[in-house]
């Protein structure tokens, strides 16, 4: 069942809207007008930390519900208060573009031998129904050795989604071990010789 957020009138300016623990949204789409209001900051941090993605049910002052998803996010970078959202008004029975995280799971063999994991992509572009919108999709690294690769092309395909990203964009390899190179014992030698020959010049001129 999708979750509802109460919009009220917009009263004041932002930073006056922000103490009294609101923040300002912007709802748009599927041929609605633009209207900017305001909902309960908490209310929708909480939606956030369950699922950035959901299907929710916006309650508007005058005009009944309209089914959204959080299109935008904008938060203050050190206190990661919320500053303001955007609303898309979606239609349940059309499909849309949207985004979704990636979720690796599972320690790659190739890490445990030494080698460092590289994420490359954190997003995945796709294009589907609401109803068959994830929060996240979750990818299996377990098997992956030093020296692996996975593009997108090598994902495991999911029953209702069209991938919009680039099939042959890297998402994440296992780099071989970072090695530190010891310095040659001819090397090591070159100042203790030197060290030396200082030494037998000064007995000469003693």
């Amino acid at each position: 069942m999708s979750e509802t957020v109460r919009l009220i009138e917009r009263a004041g300016k932002p930073a006056a809207q922000r103490r009294q623990g609101l923040v300002p949204v912007v709802i748009y789409g599927a041929g609605s007008e633009s209207l900017s209001l305001s909902a309960d900051a908490k209310t929708v941090d909480n939606i956030l930390s369950k699922n950035p993605r959901a299907v929710l049910k916006a309650e508007l002052p005058a005009s009944g519900t309209k089914d959204v998803i959080i299109n935008e996010v904008q938060r203050e970078p050190l206190s990661k208060k919320l500053l303001h959202i955007d609303f898309h008004v979606i239609d349940l029975k059309a499909e849309l573009d949207t985004k979704v995280a990636l979720h690796f799971t599972g320690t790659a063999a190739g890490v445990k031998e030494g080698g460092v994991q590289t994420v490359e992509l954190h997003e995945l572009d796709i294009r589907t129904l609401p109803d068959k919108l994830e929060s996240v999709f979750e990818v299996d690294v377990t098997e992956m050795g030093i020296g692996d690769q996975l593009l997108v092309s090598d994902l495991p395909k999911h029953e209702g989604w069209e991938v919009l990203t680039d099939p042959e964009t890297l998402v994440i390899k296992i780099l071989p071990p970072t090695v530190t190179e010891e310095p040659a014992a001819e090397e090591a030698e070159a100042p203790a010789a030197v060290e030396e020959a200082a030494e037998g010049s000064e007995g000469k001129e003693a």
